[in-house]
């Protein structure tokens, strides 16, 4: 079989798994009421920030540690959009384990200088 084929056979296998069908039925129902929506977008958009702050290795401040917890403290109070979270997070983790296992059948793929950077 072409790995191709192989790869095209591991994206219907992901998208016609458990945890994928019970992501976007998750997703289906925050993005149905606004209120959901809104709260797991802005809960979202700060957690990216800080985020992207870190690896940039940028000061946090206060106020924005505190805002993302008191996003999450919402977000965690309302049984939609905590089970989105979670199922996205599962998904996310699903997604990492086959980058991590790709990654490890390619390493020796990697370019010549970049050896000492993923050891």
């Amino acid at each position: 079989m072409a790995t191709t084929d192989l790869a095209h056979e591991l994206a219907r296998t992901l998208k016609e798994s458990d945890q994928f069908k019970h992501f976007l039925k998750s997703k289906e129902k925050v993005m149905s009421d606004a209120n959901n929506h809104k709260m797991v977008r802005e809960f979202q958009l700060k957690q990216w920030e800080i985020r992207e702050a870190q690896m940039l290795e940028q000061e946090i401040s206060e106020e924005k540690q505190q805002e993302l917890e008191r996003l999450y403290s919402l977000v965690s109070i309302s049984p939609t959009a905590r089970e989105y979270l979670e199922a996205e997070f599962e998904v996310s983790c699903m997604v990492n384990d086959i980058q991590k296992i790709i990654g490890e059948a390619i390493q020796d793929a990697l370019p010549i200088g970049f050896e000492e950077m993923n050891s």
